[in-house]
């Protein structure tokens, strides 16, 4: 387990999947091909050790949004103008639904009983 309760398999896995959402959004939206998306995802979300400071920190923000302000910057438009998340997005999340896994809520649950 990391300095900030954070067990690292549950890190691992959440740093993955935001990978490869962002990659999915790059190669859909701005024009990438699979391997290039890969690359930049990895170059975006690079792996923090578990004493870095404010780990996670990254993922405060959906990778579709971190993927649409790089599109929007690299064209010189506004981010604001980006489309939508489609529901074809693989972390799409149909609006007033909220999903939660068991995994989240058993690390919510560890949280919220003080083991981190």
């Amino acid at each position: 387990m990391s300095e900030d309760g954070w067990p690292e398999q549950e890190y691992v896995a959440y740093l993955e999947n935001e990978r490869a959402n962002y990659a999915w959004t790059l190669q859909h939206y701005g024009d990438m091909s699979a391997d290039e998306a890969v690359e930049a995802a990895l170059a975006s979300y690079p792996y923090e050790p578990p004493d870095a400071p404010y780990r996670g920190l990254h993922f405060n923000k959906e990778a579709w949004y971190w993927a649409a302000d790089w599109i929007a910057e690299t064209r010189g438009t506004d981010p604001r103008d980006f489309p939508a998340m489609p529901p074809e997005y693989p972390g799409y999340v149909e609006p007033g639904v909220v999903e939660v896994s068991e995994e989240q809520l058993a690390a919510l649950r560890r949280k919220l009983d003080g083991e981190g």
